[in-house]
């Protein structure tokens, strides 16, 4: 008979076999669920190939005046608008030159960088988010940055960050969800549950509060309305009735009520969680509750 302290520390090992079990099978879900994620596994390079071409290339810099400095030309004209669709090849999502002209239009890296750090700075202090990430030393915003640059441009830089972290546990986006789902810091009656309606949308807001504040219309409006269906896209996956809420999600940060509303509730969206399918879908309009071909087409 196994002395209690031994006993403890067995059932212990065993529970977290059982874990790790759990979710290595969550994901391979999760991958065979999705050809986005499953593309994103297979693109990574070896450390000795050669990077892909890019569908962009970097801006020239601006010539300096003939006395060698440079001259700024301030331009108040509003940025037009352009309809840029999100490209599919069969189930998955391709850059463009179009969607890589939108990072150029608003900055670049750096121009998303900003967005995705603003979105986990938010989402740190939100009280269900937060649950969900391990650790707030990770780079989260670099790395969100750099998927985010890669899916629009075609670049190789987040593979370049990938290839140096590509035997650790969390690698891609795929493992990080499931990290995400077994978070150590949820509830232990919550780890390995998928995420939910609310809490996509709780997401949604959160992002989309970023990208308003970091970005704007003012700066791109065809950038912020390519990126919202973007993200209507690739939210599906988490939860296939999430995309309807996107716009939905979008609108929330416009008012600021809505901010102040939610920050003194403790930063919980108390007006969302909890809610079933279609006590949600009746707090959109009812166009986007059965628009069947958005984010797709305009």
């Amino acid at each position: 008979m196994l002395r209690p302290i031994r006993a403890k520390m067995f059932a212990s090992k065993s529970k977290d076999h059982q874990q790790t079990d759990r979710a290595m099978v969550d994901e391979e879900k999760l991958l065979s669920s999705d050809a986005d994620l499953r593309a994103e596994r297979q693109a990574l390079p070896s450390s000795s190939s050669p990077a892909p071409r890019h569908l962009t290339k970097p801006k020239p810099e601006p010539e300096p005046d003939g006395d060698g400095v440079e001259e700024k030309v301030e331009n108040d004209e509003p940025v037009p608008f352009r309809y840029i669709p999100v490209v599919m090849q069969g189930n998955k999502q391709v850059p463009t030159t179009d969607s890589a002209a939108l990072v150029d239009e608003i900055g670049g890296l750096p121009s998303l960088l900003g967005m995705t750090s603003s979105f986990y700075d938010k989402a740190f202090q939100d009280a269900t988010l937060d649950r969900f990430i391990r650790s707030h030393a990770d780079p989260h915003g670099e790395r969100f940055s750099k998927w985010i640059h890669a899916k629009l441009t075609g670049s190789d830089v987040w593979n370049e960050d990938r290839r140096a972290r590509v035997h650790e546990p969390v690698h891609d986006r795929t493992s990080a969800h499931v990290a995400a789902w077994h978070s150590p810091k949820r509830p232990a009656s919550e780890r390995g549950r998928h995420f939910k309606l609310d809490e996509c949308r709780v997401w949604m807001r959160l992002h989309f509060w970023a990208l308003r504040d970091a970005i704007g219309e003012t700066t791109s409006p065809s950038f912020v309305d390519f990126y919202v269906r973007f993200i209507g896209h690739f939210i599906r996956v988490y939860e296939g009735a999430a995309p309807a809420f996107a716009r939905d999600s979008y609108r929330w940060s416009a008012d600021r009520k809505n901010i102040s509303e939610y920050i003194k509730n403790g930063r919980k969206m108390r007006d969302v969680l909890g809610l079933s399918l279609s006590e949600a879908l009746g707090q959109i309009p009812e166009e986007e509750a059965t628009d069947n071909v958005w984010p797709y087409d305009a």
